[in-house]
């Protein structure tokens, strides 16, 4: 089984994560709870937590890719403090700035164009592919940005700070840095009017895929699968200490924007180099160190010797 299994992890991994977030809409946790409706949007998100995170937790027990990336490198700390604040608070900053002129937004396009842009008519598998490839071209074009403009890398780098890849790594970021890349993943779902029957879903699947993305499991994948899916095999490339490697490969789910872009990297030999930031070998291990490094730019340069990007 240790053989014949991993080959099969991410298609079985990924495909009950999509058959789950398919079946959220039909999921009312807040009856049971005798909490409002309202409350089932992010009951069902939080379900999905629930289920797959302590699982890509197992897996990297019973399949490491890695097994020194199993053990602490100091970091375990200040990555459950990220899982714990940085997105509840990015997701509370966006809730309270964002959400409301998207809906203004979305309201004025819906009534220049005579109607919601959206395909609500179509299956939901369909509508959430649609919403994946759509809510990627905002990921794509931030992230991207992250990478070549020196003042938004500022903010991005918390996350290529890590000195290994294991699960937690999904949800280290500075709060500014995760709050803009969430508003502008919204902002094509926004422009088409995508309603809460596809956001649902979609919000449940995004919640748990970027786990499996820097999951430390084996999970072998054929090149077909890695041209699609922005698969561990795929996002290892992307954390290189290399420039040339890492600055590829900045697809949350999927690689569409990445061919389009000319921005695809995946040698045929998988990716044995480490990870973090080749420039910045010293960044910042707790998390206020991590969260206060843009306004102390300076200071964390000077600590690693390094120079500014660009």
């Amino acid at each position: 089984m240790k053989r014949a299994l991993p080959p099969l992890l991410f298609p079985l991994v990924v495909g009950a994560m999509l058959a789950y977030a398919l079946a959220t809409p039909a999921l009312d946790f807040a009856s049971v709870l005798g909490l409002p409706g309202s409350a089932n949007a992010g009951l069902r998100t939080v379900s999905a937590i629930a289920i797959f995170y302590p699982l890509i937790a197992l897996l990297e027990r019973l399949f490491p890719h890695r097994p020194e990336w199993n053990r602490s490198h100091g970091d375990l700390g200040a990555d459950a403090l990220h899982l714990a604040i940085t997105g509840p608070s990015s997701q509370a900053l966006v809730g309270a700035l964002v959400l409301a002129p998207l809906a203004m937004l979305s309201a004025w396009v819906s009534r220049a164009a005579g109607g919601s842009l959206w395909p609500s008519e179509v299956p939901m598998l369909v509508q959430l592919a649609l919403a994946l490839v759509l809510g990627e071209l905002g990921h794509y074009g931030f992230h991207r940005l992250s990478h070549e403009n020196p003042w938004v890398w500022r903010l991005h780098a918390a996350h290529h700070g890590a000195q290994r890849l294991y699960w937690l790594n999904a949800t280290r970021f500075h709060v500014f840095d995760l709050f803009l890349l969430i508003s502008c993943e919204s902002l094509p779902l926004a422009l088409l009017g995508a309603g809460p029957e596809v956001l649902g879903p979609y919000l449940a699947f995004r919640a748990v895929y970027g786990q499996v993305q820097h999951c430390n499991v084996e999970m072998p994948t054929p090149r077909w699968i890695d041209w699609l899916w922005s698969s561990p095999n795929v996002h290892r490339w992307h954390h290189s200490t290399v420039s040339r490697e890492g600055n590829n490969n900045y697809g949350a789910v999927l690689n569409v924007w990445d061919h389009a872009f000319r921005s695809f990297f995946r040698p045929d030999a998988p990716f044995a180099g480490p990870v973090g930031i080749g420039q910045i070998p010293s960044f910042p291990t707790s998390y206020l160190g991590q969260q206060l490094s843009p306004f102390r730019w300076a200071e964390t340069l000077r600590r690693s010797r390094a120079p500014e990007p660009g």
